[in-house]
Parts: C-alpha cells; sequence; structure tokens
C-alpha cells in the first residue's frame, strides 16, 4: 500500500522576537496571505505598542493559547535571514550574556539591511483654534504647514531635539497633529547594473546595416560590438567604449534589434592575492602533527576544539590554509577570524592566493554595500571562506565545518555594546552546534584557553620553533631609570635603542617602535598653577594632537582648539607632557632626516583602506622606520625587519586591571615576533622603568610557560577567572548624586537576590565608582559578581536586573550587564 504524506499544516501564529530589550517572545497572527512564505528565521514587518518595527520568527503554530493577538504586516524578504542553527546560536547568546534574543539576533545580521520604525506627523489645520502655544510650539506647527508630514527626525533639524518629544506628545494631545508609524526603507539594496543585449531572429541585413552605419554610426556601432562580440554587454562599458550615452540604447530598442535588462552588480572589496602564499608549503614535523589532529577531527565530522600555540613565526597559518584545504575537500566551509582590521588585508592575500574567488570579507571597515554584498556571497553559497573580524563569527556559511580564531588572546574579540560576547566563545559555541572543529591559535594564549588546555576543555597542539631557518630575537631590556638620569626626563629612546635604529637604517633594514598611546602629548598643563586641560564630558585629560593642531578626548572623541592660556590663572606658556607617537614621529624625523619614516594608529589609518596602504608600502621597502600602537604588533610578517623596539613597555602595567600583566606580557612578545623573519637575526631593545617586573621578564626570555605559571597562582589566590566566572554590572546617569544613590540600590538589590536565591559563595566588589568616573557626560560605578558557577551567575544576574528595574524609577538611570568583561576601568 502506497503511502501519502501528509501536508504540514499552514502557521496560523508566529511567535517573534523584537531587537528590543525584552526578554520574551510575541505572539502575532499571520495572514493567509503569508501563511505559504513564513519560516522560522523570517523577519517581519509588526505592530508594536504604538509603532511599526521589524521582528525574527523564532516559532510557528498552528493554535494559540494567546487572545487579542495583532496580525504580522509583511514579510520584506523572500526568505529566511537565518538558519535554525543560527537562531538556537543566537539564543545561546542571549542566555549567556543576558541580553534579549532579538537584539542577539540583530547584531548577526548587516546593519544596513535593518529596517526601522519612527513617527511621521501631520499638521490638522482644521483642529487649529485660538489658545496658547509655546515658541517651540509655534516653530513646529509652521515648519509642518510649510513643508506637510515630517518625521521627528527631521523637524528636529529644523528647530532643535531638546524636549521635543514632549512638544510633539503635547501638540498630538490637543488633536493638532496627526501621528502615524511608518518604517525607514533599509540603508542598503542589492546594486543592479544597466546591460544590452541582442534580439534574436532580429539581426537585419546587409543593407539595413549599411544604412544604419550611414545615418547613425553609434547605433551601428554598438549593435555590431554585440553582434560580433559577446551579446550581453555592461551598457556602461559600451558607452565608455564608444563615446555615446543612453539614447542610442533607447533608439536600437525602438528599432527592436536589443533590449536592455538590470543585472545584479555585487561590491566586493578589493585584495591583492600575495604570491608568496600562492603554493603549499612543506609542512615541518611540528606542523605536521598538529595538521594531522585538525584533519583527523574534521574527518570525524564531530566538535572538537584545539588551542594551537605556535611561537611567532612558527607557521600557524600554513597549518590553518592546509586544514582549510582539507575541510573545502570534505565539502565543508570555513570562517576565519582575525583581531584588527589591520591584519585583514595580509590574511586574505593570503587565502585569496590559496583559494582565488571563494572567499568573502566581513569587517567595519567595509562599506554597508560591500558588507551585505559579501554577507549574501555567502548566504547564497557562492564562497566557502570567510574572512574577517569580530562579526565575522555570524556569517551564514550554510555547511560550517572549520573555524579559525588567530590571535585568540586579543582583547578586540570581546563586543563593547549589547549583545556584549566574546567572538573566541561564540565560535566555539558555534562550532559545537554544527559539529565543526574550532581552532584557536596564539604564541600567548589567553590564560584562561590555556587553562582549559590543561583541564581537558580543549586539545594542545604545539608549534616551538619558527618555520623557517631563523630565531627567535634577542630581547635586550633597558632600564629607563638610568638612562634618565643621563638623558634627562624627557629622553624619547634610549641610548642603546638610538645607536640599534641609526644601525639598522644605514645597513637598509627595517625598524619598529612600538608605543601603545597616539597623539602628540597625553595632557597639557599649567606649571604655575597645576591645571590641566580636561574633556569636558569625561573624567580624563585632553591629548595634544600636534598634526592638526587640537586637542582630543580619547574616550569620547571631543575635539578642541588648543588652549593658549591656562583655564584658571591664564598663565602662558603651558607644557605639553608625556609622549605618544606623534611625538616619536616627530624626534625621528629630527633624528634620522634621510630616513622614511611613516606612523601608523588610529588617527593615519582613520580613511578607507589606510591600514593597507601603509603596511602596502612597508612590506615593498618604501619604509624604513615604522612607529606605531598596538595595530602594528599583531600577527604581521615582514622579513625585512630586523630591529623591534619598545618605547614604553610599561604602559599597560599600570592600568587597574587583573588582566594587566596578562595584556603587557602578549603584547611585548607579539611585537618582539615581528623581527629576524627573514634571513638576516632580529634584535628586540624594551624600554622600561621596571625591568624586574615578571611579566617584562618572561616576554624578554619569549618564555610563555614562566609567566602562566606565575599569573595562575596570581589568579587562583585572588578568585579571578578561569577559577571564577565573573559579571560587571555598570551604573551609568549624568547625575553624579543619582548615579551613587543608584549604585548603592542595585548593591542592595543584588545582596537580597542572593539571599532569596540561597546562592552560597557569590562575592560582591563595590559598588565603587569606575576608574575613569564620568564618560560622554555619564558618571559610571562599578559592582562585579564573582561565582564558581556559571549558570549561578547568570540566574542571579537576571533576577538582579528584574528586581532593580522595579526599583528603578527613573529613565535617566541605565544597568549595563557585561558577562566575562574586559577593561573594566
Amino acid at each position: 500500500m502506497k503511502r501519502t504524506s501528509q501536508a504540514m499544516p499552514r502557521p496560523n501564529f508566529a511567535d517573534v522576537v523584537l531587537p528590543l530589550p525584552l526578554d520574551q517572545a510575541f505572539t502575532y497572527a499571520v495572514p493567509p496571505s503569508l501563511q505559504d512564505r513564513i519560516a522560522i528565521g523570517m523577519r517581519v514587518v509588526a505592530p508594536f505598542q504604538k509603532r511599526i518595527t521589524t521582528g525574527y520568527v523564532v516559532g510557528l503554530a498552528e493554535t494559540s493559547e494567546v487572545t487579542g493577538v495583532r496580525a504580522i504586516l509583511d514579510l520584506p524578504d523572500p526568505a529566511p535571514v537565518f538558519t535554525p542553527d543560527m537562531v538556537s546560536l543566537c539564543r545561546w547568546i542571549a542566555d549567556y550574556y543576558c541580553c534579549a534574543w532579538g537584539e542577539a539576533l540583530q547584531c548577526a545580521i548587516p546593519a544596513g539591511i535593518q529596517i526601522r520604525g519612527k513617527k511621521r506627523y501631520t499638521l490638522l489645520p482644521d483642529q487649529l483654534a485660538p489658545g496658547r502655544f509655546t515658541d517651540r510650539q509655534r516653530a513646529v506647527i509652521a515648519e509642518l504647514h510649510r513643508r506637510g508630514p515630517l518625521t521627528e527626525g527631521q523637524l528636529a533639524a529644523v528647530v532643535g531635539r531638546t524636549a521635543l518629544s514632549n512638544t510633539l506628545q503635547s501638540l498630538e494631545r490637543r488633536g493638532i497633529l496627526l501621528a502615524e508609524s511608518v518604517l525607514t526603507e533599509s540603508r542598503v539594496s542589492e546594486r543592479t547594473d544597466t546591460w544590452a543585449r541582442l534580439l534574436e531572429g532580429a539581426i537585419p541585413g546587409a543593407d539595413d546595416l549599411a544604412t544604419l552605419q550611414r545615418r547613425a554610426p553609434k547605433q551601428a556601432a554598438v549593435y555590431l560590438d554585440l553582434l560580433n562580440g559577446e551579446p550581453e554587454r555592461s551598457a556602461a562599458a559600451l558607452c565608455a567604449k564608444h563615446a555615446t550615452t543612453s539614447e542610442v540604447f533607447h533608439a536600437l530598442e525602438v528599432k527592436g534589434l536589443i533590449e536592455r535588462f538590470e543585472r545584479e552588480s555585487l561590491r566586493s572589496p578589493e585584495f591583492e592575492a600575495d604570491a608568496k602564499s600562492r603554493y603549499k608549503f612543506d609542512l615541518n614535523e611540528e606542523q605536521q602533527a598538529t595538521y594531522t589532529a585538525i584533519v583527523r577531527a574534521l574527518e570525524k565530522k564531530e566538535f572538537q576544539t584545539f588551542l594551537l600555540q605556535g611561537i611567532t613565526g612558527s607557521g600557524k597559518t600554513e597549518v590553518y590554509l592546509q586544514a582549510i584545504e582539507h575541510a573545502l575537500a570534505l565539502g565543508r566551509d570555513a570562517i576565519i577570524l582575525v583581531p584588527e582590521i589591520s591584519l585583514t588585508p595580509q590574511t586574505v592575500g593570503r587565502f585569496k592566493a590559496r583559494f582565488q574567488e571563494q572567499i568573502a570579507v566581513l569587517h567595519s571597515a567595509l562599506t554597508p554595500g560591500e558588507r551585505y554584498d559579501e554577507w549574501r556571497r555567502a548566504q547564497r553559497g557562492e564562497v566557502r571562506i570567510v574572512v574577517g573580524a569580530r562579526s565575522a563569527i555570524f556569517a551564514p556559511l550554510p555547511r560550517l565545518g572549520i573555524i579559525v580564531v588567530d590571535e585568540e588572546h586579543d582583547t578586540s574579540y570581546k563586543q563593547g555594546e549589547v549583545p556584549r560576547y566574546h567572538a573566541r566563545d561564540v565560535a566555539i559555541m558555534r562550532a559545537n552546534m554544527c559539529g565543526a572543529v574550532c581552532v584557536l591559535g596564539s604564541a600567548t594564549p589567553s590564560v584562561e584557553s590555556f587553562y582549559n588546555s590543561q583541564t581537558g576543555k580543549s586539545s594542545h597542539l604545539a608549534l616551538a620553533r619558527r618555520a623557517t631557518n631563523s630565531v627567535l630575537p634577542e630581547v635586550e631590556l633597558v632600564d629607563m631609570r638610568l638612562e634618565t638620569r643621563e638623558l634627562g626626563a624627557n629622553a624619547i629612546l634610549s641610548r642603546t635603542l638610538e645607536a640599534e635604529v641609526r644601525a639598522r637604517v644605514d645597513t637598509k633594514e627595517q625598524v619598529i617602535l612600538l608605543l601603545n598611546r597616539r597623539g602628540f602629548s597625553p595632557f597639557v598643563l599649567c606649571p604655575q598653577c597645576g591645571w590641566v586641560a580636561n574633556c569636558d564630558d569625561c573624567n580624563v585629560s585632553l591629548t595634544y594632537h600636534a598634526h592638526g593642531a587640537f586637542v582630543s578626548c580619547h574616550y569620547c572623541g571631543a575635539r578642541r582648539s588648543i588652549p593658549q592660556v591656562c583655564g584658571e590663572c591664564h598663565f602662558n606658556p603651558l607644557l605639553y607632557l608625556g609622549t605618544g607617537t606623534q611625538k616619536v614621529e616627530d624626534y625621528l624625523l629630527r633624528s634620522f632626516p634621510e630616513s622614511r619614516i611613516e606612523r601608523m594608529d588610529a588617527d593615519t589609518t582613520a580613511g578607507r583602506g589606510g591600514h593597507a596602504k601603509i603596511l602596502t608600502r612597508f612590506a615593498a621597502g618604501e619604509i624604513d622606520i615604522l612607529v606605531g600602537t598596538q595595530m602594528i604588533a599583531k600577527g604581521h610578517d615582514y622579513p625585512g625587519v630586523t630591529l623591534v623596539g619598545v618605547i614604553n613597555a610599561d604602559t599597560g602595567l599600570s592600568i587597574p586591571d587583573f588582566r594587566a600583566a596578562e595584556n603587557t606580557f602578549q603584547l611585548l612578545t607579539q611585537v618582539a615576533g615581528r623581527a629576524g623573519r627573514g634571513d638576516r637575526p632580529g634584535k628586540v631593545i624594551v624600554q622600561t622603568y621596571r625591568p624586574k617586573h615578571f611579566a617584562i621578564q618572561a616576554a624578554a626570555h619569549h618564555d610563555y610557560a614562566a609567566f602562566y605559571s606565575r599569573e595562575i597562582v596570581d589568579r587562583e589566590s585572588a578568585g579571578y577567572p578561569p577559577f571564577r566566572r565573573m559579571a560587571n554590572l555598570a551604573i551609568e546617569c549624568e547625575d553624579p548624586l543619582m548615579a551613587e544613590r543608584y549604585a548603592a540600590t542595585l548593591g542592595r538589590v543584588v545582596q537580597r537576590q542572593i539571599e532569596a536565591l540561597d546562592f552560597q559563595g557569590v562575592q560582591l566588589l563595590g559598588p565603587a565608582p569606575a576608574v575613569v568616573r564620568r564618560v560622554k557626560k555619564k558618571y559610571r560605578w562599578n559592582l562585579m559578581t564573582l561565582s564558581k558557577s556559571g549558570k549561578r551567575l547568570n540566574t542571579l544576574l537576571r533576577a538582579s536586573r528584574d528586581a532593580f528595574a522595579k526599583e528603578c524609577t527613573t529613565t535617566r538611570v541605565q544597568l549595563k550587564i557585561d558577562l566575562d568583561p574586559y577593561g573594566v576601568f
């Protein structure tokens, strides 16, 4: 007897999550016209409260017990934007990082395609009657009368944003304005180009062609080009070739000889292939062992995490390349994460040389259109490999087999805004859900990752020697306490480092100088009364920038003209104290006038392609000395570099962060690894006022084991990660007294929840003011929580958040929750 398949019931209801801080899904009715199209993972347009918004379908049902449901208005996409696996991954992000499911889904798609709702206001002249109106109300009425319906943003551009919402609501209540919810168009969409093609069966005879050539030579030239060449061509290309306009194509269409049509034109970032990476290198014994372990896991099609710890220059990238090649042969796709946009061109160049056009790139420096098109190429299966920074972990590859997190220790993998996820941890979870392999690579693994490899949570692989015949560079520590006695406190380069730089310049070798502080001088001081030029909105000093002649806040980005006199006693001249990359560059230009010197920091790389332009010139040998911040320390491979100098190794050690020693060790080790990667030996000069500090000593000896053995003892005695999970609850408010009061309220709320849940062993640190107490006009207080149980910590945070929301009676106070925080100061 033949079994007949039973049709799936039509979904009458959909569970929808919204990109708002709401911990619930909302049930909507699915109109009959949408029931055949709707699916889990689709975007919807739906009403919410008094506005229209977009949401994401996370569940479908034939029936629902919810009453009074509102209906979905539209489905803006022809197919789901999320696979079921991505929906599940974002649910995990929401659960773990204490955010809303909709907020997690929102961050997993290109920002340019997001559709937002807003209110549009229309003046009702018939409702105008004599009465009292404020000046602002009169201005709003006049503008709407002159221009017609406008959104709040359009009105704010004319009458100002201050108290505008109250003004509009007042006029709406009086019946003078009609408010309607409207949707804004997404910022990006598919880009198309006009093409022309021959119409079959419409080829004219020889006499007609001769007549066309005589009467309309440009029409004939375009037509014959299509007839004798490719029958479909870009109209723009034909116009350029024959110096003609669209009128020619219109005339040919009227004659029935051609037709015009639109063809999608993908916006793809341009990267040059790295010719050196085109061919596979023979793996040495260590590389082969790590490759074999990864391939064995790939062939099993089971989830496994590897920590690949390889010293700088040990050939980790070649292992990645060959492992990914094997994954592609198995029909699986790959994601490669890099921590810095500056690393993307070099990484993409290597992968493009090996895998040609099978690559997409995703990072924040792309235009919205480029990000959208690269994302869609991955979604449609047109590429097999995605390379990018943090957000590339959400690349919609359909058959994911391997994820590589290069420089896994880097703190830039941690997202600063909601959802505050760590891309490394999301990568591990995504690999788990897909049955894929996750490779965490680093010369200096994070303490947490190395600890996990020692306790069985991941497998440890090691590359202990460089892939070439080169050796790790010699590291020399220069005690700047002694140097300043001889040279003075304003010394930038020690005598040792300056002599080494001069020697390398004379022999046409390249030099990298690291100072992790941009600008010219970190603060401007009055020598008479001690006044310091501070930011008006942040509790930090303004940094003097000689290039461009301004002072700037590196927290909020505010700029001001350079103060000419003291802000309190009006004394002049002022002192510019401390050293930034601009001051180092200025000193080098004066000391080495014949050398080609370039600076690489956030100021010089701000433009499109800024990183790639500098690094391309450096790779070509067009720069002798490259000075910059930490972006020059990571992952770059330039054989011409034989000297690395660290201007001040102590800048990170003074930061009040339990990871300060770890971050310093990692930065020094990473930048030291840029030297001596070619045929000539390398040397590293580290200038420090704390030469005996264990992190600096360990970096000087390239000794991760020594650093870890000391650091892990300190972490265990203090109860810091990895021995306990940590979360930070931050209060922010523009009123300092209100911030302090609600911070105290938060502390009491969390303590009550600990007692109510009967959670033993949870420790609270604070509440206390943040080290940088005020940022962007908001005063900040922190409350740290520590627990051995991550599950208990999550439960406590959610309960505390909900309880605090009931006690917080003002919208002026914000509560921010950060799991596994980095740099909380």
